[in-house]
């Protein structure tokens, strides 16, 4: 289920099977590395889709939470949305790219942020991105559910 009305009717409608928020990290960034910047969260907003595609009815996507690659906040902010979020979902998920969150990361979140090395999609034969987005939901998976039977 993803941010849209019509997906909200049917979360009401089903919340007790729907434990999961996907909350993907959107990095901004103009310096030097911009077009790195840009590849990762294009990575991350495509295997957060598909994450999503496949667990329709398990899990719940938020948008992308954006924020500005140097900002020292944005551990609070992940730490906001996680109080915000674990009022109605029992699992949460930060997915990045961005080593930065990987080493920034507090106590409070760090169970909760999943990060994935960056895979430059902009070339790739529309098949073989498929087949690695597929290989990358698969590793998603079978750490969902290791969380899921805890």
């Amino acid at each position: 289920m993803k941010w849209v009305s019509g997906d909200v009717d049917k979360y009401s409608q089903s919340k007790e099977y729907v434990d999961t928020a996907i909350v993907p990290l959107m990095p901004i960034s103009l310096d030097t590395n911009f077009k790195s910047t840009v590849a990762k969260g294009e990575f991350i907003h495509y295997v957060s889709t598909e994450l999503e595609r496949q667990l329709k009815g398990r899990v719940f996507l938020f948008p992308e939470l954006s924020y500005l690659k140097n900002d020292n906040q944005v551990i609070n902010k992940m730490e906001d949305w996680k109080n915000e979020i674990q009022k109605e979902f029992k699992h949460i998920i930060f997915l990045t790219s961005d080593e930065s969150i990987k080493e920034k990361k507090s106590d409070m979140i760090a169970d909760h942020v999943m990060w994935l090395p960056t895979v430059p999609l902009e070339h790739m034969d529309e098949q073989l991105k498929r087949k690695l987005l597929q290989d990358q939901v698969e590793q998603i998976l079978n750490i969902l559910l290791q969380s899921w039977n805890k």
